[in-house]
């Protein structure tokens, strides 16, 4: 098994076609089965089926591919380290972000970053943290902005950045607004637009209730989107949370309004995530002092 075989079977997996992946990878068709073959004879197990509907890893596809994921990710961040020793001041960097750090923070981050650094490739992705932190342990991301999980592995390094406090919120024509004290007892009677668990916030959410001995939420549609959740909100008697500084809680004609309850909620903790190893990447470094000095700036607005 070499890096090539493996890149090969990463690509035909990820386009789930033989056809698109030898283009991606400027060989031909044959030629790409003959390596996915070779490899599979090598480990004496199927890696892939072939179908009408495709191609598709099988169990021990699958695992070999989350391996030659990061393997392939750890080998590009060595050519990178190799090239920032020789004074090269580019490379790649995979960002990972939630919705409330994607608004502000983390574009203006970035900006500041290419400013100094303008050879650097910079990709960004928008995911809930539960994703973000499997695409990190993956090696599929190299940073992840996130709400800090209950367990983190020994593997990553977590860098608290600002705590955002967070609020129940409903269309601004709901009954519950009109409402100059709301309890959360007077919350139970309403369905709920929210993630899954165990994404942080629906696990607090969760916490918060059963604290006060009640039920916990329950959801009548949950999303990993914040635009659908927002859109599902407007013009219903659903409820869900934001954070306080969101924008679709500011000003007069905000489409939201956040409840006013008799009882505190919780803060978003969001942080910064990366891998350890020994020696990190200058790029990987530097956009962390970067989002460090920002946040740092902005803690006051948070609070």
């Amino acid at each position: 098994m070499d890096l090539r075989q493996l890149r090969n079977l990463v690509l035909v997996a990820r386009y789930s076609s033989f056809g698109v992946a030898a283009e991606k990878l400027n060989v031909t068709q044959p030629a790409l089965s003959k390596s996915i073959r070779a490899l599979e004879q090598s480990l004496g197990v199927r890696l892939l089926d072939r179908g009408q509907w495709g191609v598709r890893p099988t169990d021990y596809g699958q695992r070999l591919i989350e391996y030659g994921e990061l393997v392939l990710s750890l080998t590009d961040e060595a050519r990178n380290e190799l090239d920032a020793m020789r004074g090269a001041r580019r490379g790649r960097l995979r960002i990972g972000a939630i919705t409330t750090a994607m608004r502000e923070i983390v574009p203006t981050a970035i900006k500041r970053f290419l400013s100094s650094q303008p050879d650097v490739d910079v990709s960004l992705n928008e995911e809930l943290s539960s994703a973000l932190y499997t695409a990190l342990l993956n090696g599929a991301i190299d940073i992840a902005i996130m709400a800090r999980p209950r367990e983190i592995s020994e593997e990553i390094e977590f860098l608290n950045l600002l705590e955002i406090p967070v609020d129940i919120v409903a269309d601004r024509d709901h009954e519950l607004v009109k409402m100059q004290k709301v309890s959360l007892s007077d919350l139970n009677d309403y369905r709920w637009i929210i993630p899954a668990r165990p994404e942080p916030d629906r696990l607090a959410l969760d916490a918060m209730f059963a604290a006060a001995q009640l039920p916990r939420p329950l959801a009548i549609c949950e999303t990993t989107s914040s635009t659908f959740q927002m859109s599902m909100i407007a013009g219903s008697k659903w409820l869900s949370y934001l954070t306080r500084t969101s924008v679709y809680v500011q000003g007069s004609d905000a489409q939201f309004v956040a409840l006013k309850l008799d009882s505190r909620t919780w803060t978003r903790n969001i942080g910064i995530a990366y891998r350890r190893r020994s020696v990190l990447r200058p790029v990987v470094t530097s956009f962390v002092k970067e989002m460090e000095a920002l946040c740092l700036s902005r803690s006051p607005q948070y609070s």
